[in-house]
């Protein structure tokens, strides 16, 4: 954070870490405007992380293409994100409107001055997809969100990276059996990440007493009884090669009808959130955006 902190100051326009007081939290947030002016009200776009970033990730993949393109940048972390999770010892909660709308508040006051209030979209990262699909079912301030991906059921996709033994075990409601196969699994070198990392970030990030408890708290993480209540322009990114959210996207895109568009990765683009090709990332979520907030 030091660091970060001390390139952030050097920057040609200074970037500035905040707290931006919540409900019974605080959000950490890095507000990065494109211009020294105070006279001009610019597009701002609100940038969050998923299931494991650190807001300080978005920097080169997202704030640096957005000032290129005359746009201000906010990131921020809420509850099961790393600096909430360390320092305020919280883990995620599914009611994340809880945490966008006192930044969408913070930009709108703190900021009046250079931003635009009909231009304020939202991008979620990674399972930041569901982070923003739910913040803009009830906030109605947000201009357009863009997922990438789109995420469903949280559940699912957790639930999918079990090994048979562990899903069975799971269904049966055993705990204790459920919790010592799992601990055995993340202990065994042979077991394929996505499940050892899988199960621990997920223990961490949610809080959670044990591997149980979290598989439990996530099935939380589902869009479908609300996703109706998203009304705003959705950018839906999905990738031909995904492997945490697979066939998910497409789902949200379904269900969202006309207003979502569905764009799909391929080529060296392929892989959950483009990692590697940021470029053709950003190129097409800013063409989208120019389309629909101009």
């Amino acid at each position: 954070t030091a660091a970060f902190d001390k390139a952030m100051a050097a920057l040609s326009v200074p970037g500035q870490r905040l707290q931006i007081p919540a409900d019974n939290f605080t959000v950490e947030a890095l507000w990065f405007p494109v211009s020294n002016y105070s006279d001009v009200k610019r597009p701002t776009i609100i940038l969050g992380n998923g299931y494991d970033g650190a807001q300080e990730d978005l920097y080169h993949t997202f704030v640096v293409p957005a000032h290129a393109r005359g746009w201000n940048a906010i990131t921020y972390e809420g509850p099961g994100q790393p600096k909430v999770r360390r320092d305020q010892g919280l883990g995620f909660v599914p009611d994340w409107e809880r945490v966008v709308t006192p930044v969408v508040d913070y930009l709108l006051t703190n900021q009046s001055a250079v931003v635009d209030p009909t231009r304020i979209p939202l991008l979620g990262y990674s399972f930041g997809g569901y982070f923003a699909a739910r913040a803009a079912a009830f906030e109605p301030r947000i201009s357009a969100i863009l997922l990438d991906g789109g995420v469903w059921d949280t559940y699912e996709a957790s639930y999918g990276v079990l090994p048979e033994e562990a899903q069975i075990l799971l269904n049966s409601g055993n705990a204790t059996a459920f919790n010592e196969l799992l601990d055995a699994l993340i202990k065994n070198p042979e077991t394929p990440t996505t499940t050892r990392w899988g199960a621990e970030q997920g223990i961490w990030a949610f809080n959670a007493k044990d591997a149980y408890d979290y598989f439990q708290l996530v099935k939380a993480y589902r869009v479908e009884e609300w996703i109706d209540k998203v009304q705003v322009p959705t950018w839906v990114a999905d990738a031909s090669s995904e492997g945490f959210y697979p066939n998910q996207s497409m789902r949200v895109a379904e269900a969202l009808g006309d207003r979502a568009t569905y764009h799909l990765f391929t080529g060296s683009s392929a892989y959950h959130c483009q990692t590697g090709s940021y470029q053709d990332l950003n190129r097409v979520m800013h063409s989208w955006l120019n389309k629909v907030l101009g």
